[in-house]
């Protein structure tokens, strides 16, 4: 049951985040929407998942430490994107404001629904 949540988490994160990309993005059609969903959802598993995994061990809901951990992690992994897509401009893209948007917006959008769906202390401890 607990990787059924962790599932719809990643998910639920992943299609808020594309719904937020494609709105600032301006992007038309659902083509574009489906694609980024699963690029996000790939990169939610890979890079959040662990970090999920590890504060996951002392839930608490709607902790404003593990948004500000969510948001490092956030920033980490733009930083990754940005410095293995084109390493030559990773100082003109650090000075756009789309990397403080994506990365505090996604990282609140997977802290939300974590919350939501697993920083239940009353339902872990009763299983």
């Amino acid at each position: 049951m607990q990787v059924l949540r962790i599932f719809i988490v990643h998910l639920l994160s992943a299609l808020s985040a594309a719904v937020v990309y494609v709105l600032c993005i301006d992007y038309d059609g659902y083509i574009p929407y489906f694609l980024i969903s699963v690029i996000l959802f790939i990169f939610y598993l890979i890079f959040a998942a662990p970090v999920q995994y590890f504060l996951n061990r002392n839930p608490k809901r709607f902790s404003l430490k593990y948004l500000l951990i969510y948001i490092f992690f956030s920033f980490l992994v733009w930083l990754i994107f940005a410095v293995t897509t084109d390493p030559k401009t990773t100082i003109d893209f650090l000075m756009g404001y789309e990397i403080y948007l994506f990365g505090i917006s996604f990282a609140l959008i997977f802290w939300v629904w974590d919350s939501v769906f697993l920083q239940n202390k009353a339902k872990i401890a009763a299983k």
